[in-house]
């Protein structure tokens, strides 16, 4: 359940930030774009809702640990813990956002967008402050998961709301010119704010593939190459096969792109809910072995194993299958094929995890 409700928060967080930057942006520098009013409303309603969840969970285990009361309880969480207190600026934050959407003038207003934009940004630093980050490195924490939170917003966001609800096919040359660039110092940012993310909290990045955390980090960076491959198409690829096929309808491919996005952020809510490895060798006396580490790991396992790369000749068949995939891919695209395009791009990452667990030793 708390995975689901922190897959839907970040989804809420990304189409609210993509639907309120695309208001901003002039009309003929997009396709024409609605977003349903309630859309944005209930976004904001349930990220004060999905946020309090782990609160709550939170709430439930100290009571049965310590055997208080829930409002006890609760009330020191809120006003002593990092996740407490962001939780309560998030209601402030998120009140003050539905003041903004509800009033009638909003759609017609150049200013409101733009400050409801801004406690959109000031919720997203919040959640941050609630993260592992800004719990262990303070300051530095806070802005490094702030920043990378923000900058997959800003993307997927853009990408979710262009996607599925723009209405037209109208100035897609002019959108793309734009929002390619954005695009690329997005994803430049929150590669550079993981990595430094992963350093503080996944320092063992290769032995944590031993773990769930690991696993499931490992399976969202893999996801990655997938969505930066349609996003190479659908940036740099495009005008070439528009000039080639004037069918070619560039919202289809989009819309694959940013169900690659959902099931990234999939990934991301499902970390956010577990605790970060810090030291492998210690977690494993607490938490039981990945699955599906053990599943495919043909050594005897043991906690004090440390993992090297030893690739054979599985594991390069797989690497050369995931690379054929990307070719084709590409490919598909040029020949406008949807479903074999998204079908290969899933398989680039499934062969990819394939190629890695198998030169494990």
């Amino acid at each position: 359940m708390t995975y689901i409700s922190e897959a839907f928060l970040y989804i809420c967080f990304a189409l609210l930030t993509g639907g309120l930057l695309l208001r901003i942006v002039p009309e003929q520098r997009r396709p024409d774009v609605r977003v349903p009013d309630w859309l944005l409303i209930a976004c904001t309603i349930a990220i004060t809702l999905l946020s309090y969840v782990p609160i709550h969970n939170n709430a439930v285990i100290y009571v049965e640990d310590f055997d208080m009361p829930y409002g006890s309880i609760l009330k020191s969480i809120l006003l002593d813990f990092n996740i407490g207190k962001a939780w309560i600026w998030t209601v402030v934050g998120s009140a003050g956002l539905l003041c903004l959407l509800g009033i009638k003038a909003f759609n017609t207003d150049k200013h409101m967008p733009k400050v409801a934009l801004f406690i959109t940004v000031l919720l997203i630093v919040w959640l941050g402050y609630a993260g592992h980050a800004s719990s262990l490195y303070g300051f530095k924490g806070l802005v490094v998961h702030s920043a990378h939170f923000l900058a997959v917003s800003v993307w997927i966001g853009i990408l979710l709301v262009i996607s599925w609800f723009s209405v037209n096919d109208d100035n897609w040359k002019a959108f793309l010119g734009w929002f390619s660039p954005v695009a690329i110092v997005a994803v430049i940012v929150a590669i550079g704010a993981g990595i430094m993310l992963m350093s503080f909290t996944t320092p063992e990045y290769v032995n944590s593939w031993m773990l769930p955390y690991g696993q499931m980090l490992l399976i969202k960076h893999l996801l990655i190459v997938p969505l930066l491959l349609f996003a190479f198409t659908n940036g740099f690829v495009y005008k070439k096969v528009a000039a080639r096929d004037a069918g070619f309808n560039p919202r289809r491919w989009l819309k694959a792109e940013s169900v690659v996005a959902a099931l990234v952020l999939a990934t991301t809510a499902v970390l956010g809910q577990q605790a970060p490895p810090h030291t492998v060798k210690e977690t494993l006396q607490s938490v039981s072995p990945s699955p599906l580490f053990t599943g495919i790991y043909k050594g005897s396992f043991s906690p004090d194993i440390t993992i090297r790369f030893s690739p054979g000749i599985e594991s390069i068949l797989m690497f050369a299958a995931a690379v054929l995939m990307a070719f084709g891919l590409i490919w598909m695209y040029r020949t406008n094929r949807l479903m074999p395009a998204f079908l290969m791009g899933l398989l680039v990452a499934v062969f990819g995890y394939f190629g890695l667990m198998f030169s494990i030793a």
